[in-house]
Order: C-alpha cells, then sequence, then structure tokens
C-alpha cells in the first residue's frame, strides 16, 4: 500500500467534541480566535477523516502516480472493517472533459490510508486504456 502525506496547514484539523445542551465543546484546546468561524463536518464516531480529504488524497495520487489525466470523484462511505471512504477514479481529457470512471480506491475513514496495490494500479491503467482507446480519434473533424 503506498501513503499520500500532507503538510499540516492543508489537511484540515480533525477534534473529538461532546454535544451538550444545544453546544459542542471540543475536548482539547483549539487554536482560535475569539468569534472565529469555522466549519463543522459531523461525523460518525469511527470517521475521522471527512470526504474532501479522502478525495484529495486519491487525487494527489492518481495525478502523481498514475496519470495526471485522472482524478477522484465524490466519495460514498462504506460502513464495515474498517470503515472506508470509496472514492470512484475518473479519466478526463482536455477536448472531451469527464469520459469515465475507471476505477475505485478506498481511504481508511479513520487513518486516511489509502489502500492501493500495484494490481489495483494495473486494473485502472487498463480501464483508462480501454475507455481512451474507445473515443473518436484527435485527429478527427469536431461536428
Amino acid at each position: 500500500m503506498s501513503k499520500v502525506t500532507f503538510p499540516a496547514s492543508l489537511v484540515p484539523k480533525t477534534v473529538d467534541a461532546v454535544y451538550t445542551e444545544g453546544a459542542l465543546y471540543p475536548l482539547e484546546r483549539l487554536d482560535l480566535t475569539e468569534h472565529q468561524r469555522v466549519s463543522l463536518h459531523i461525523l460518525p464516531p469511527r470517521v475521522r477523516i471527512p470526504a474532501v480529504v479522502a478525495r484529495r488524497k486519491v487525487n494527489v495520487f492518481v495525478c502523481s502516480e498514475i496519470s495526471y489525466l485522472m482524478g477522484g470523484g465524490t466519495p460514498e462511505l462504506v460502513r464495515g472493517e474498517p470503515t472506508v471512504w470509496r472514492v470512484p477514479v475518473f479519466l478526463t481529457f482536455p477536448r472531451y472533459g469527464p469520459v469515465g470512471t475507471v476505477g475505485t480506491i478506498d481511504v481508511d475513514a479513520e487513518t486516511g490510508e489509502l489502500s492501493v496495490t500495484p494490481t489495483l494500479v494495473e486494473e485502472i491503467t487498463h480501464n483508462a486504456e480501454a475507455l481512451a482507446a474507445s473515443l473518436p480519434s484527435e485527429t478527427s473533424p469536431e461536428r
């Protein structure tokens, strides 16, 4: 499995909190200014990685390890052991835009670790090549 890491400034901070009498109380001190606005992602207890972070991790992986013409789509939470974000991988071309899904990559919803094997990379690559071959030739006149 490959592991992708991000600088701390790019990763949203996950903080445990307790909801009591209509207010959320963080269980650790936060480095925030008074009245600073923040966005909250309310996640089940075993989900510490927001969907947006899972998608970003897949984007970085596929662009750097497979092809810059691929990206991650909208993650789906799949409950199980472990609970994962299942992120579709799509192929895109400048001339056509997104052309189709070529596979999925799972991201552990608690740790953020990507579940990627050489076989999965080969499968995604093969699917992308087959999809690209089915498109009209770049030399064909536009209609």
